[in-house]
């Protein structure tokens, strides 16, 4: 890996945690003509295995920012800290990162965006991070991502 603690891959890699590939297959599965899935057709009851492992980010006048309406347990627990609320742009400027970029191109493109990340609380931790675009209704555009993480045991 790079200094840069965002690299960005086309596929995941070997190591990644199964549950990763299962919700990237689903969410997948969910678009309809190559449009990312809404909330009703990707609803929490689908989502609950892998609930902990998302975290749910809404764009703010188009994409000028995200606000995380909620943290999941999970990623709580891999960072040590639970950021519902706060902002994209804060977790940029506290890590040096280019998170909103990189989601303002999610929601532009309606493509997720895979990732090798470094847990930015954790120096020696990395782990696969997924950008999912989402739709919070029927016929919206993409206006939420969701992010799942999980450890890369490499």
């Amino acid at each position: 890996m790079t200094d840069n603690p965002d690299q960005q891959v086309d596929v995941l890699p070997p190591s990644t945690d199964g549950r990763a590939r299962a919700l990237l297959e689903r969410w997948s599965a969910s678009c309809l003509d190559g449009v990312p899935p809404d909330r009703e057709t990707l609803d929490v009851f689908e989502l609950r295995p892998w609930l902990g492992h998302i975290s749910i980010y809404e764009a703010l006048d188009g994409g000028a920012d995200f606000q995380i309406r909620l943290e999941g347990s999970r990623v709580s627990q891999m960072t040590g800290e639970d950021w519902t609320g706060r902002r994209a742009s804060q977790v940029d400027e506290r890590f040096g990162t280019e998170l909103v970029a990189i989601m303002r191109g999610v929601i532009r493109t309606g493509s997720p965006s895979l990732h090798i990340t470094r847990i930015y609380q954790r120096e020696f931790r990395r782990a696969v991070r997924m950008l999912l675009p989402m739709r919070s209704r029927p016929g919206a555009p993409v206006d939420q991502i969701f992010m799942a993480l999980y450890l890369d045991p490499k």
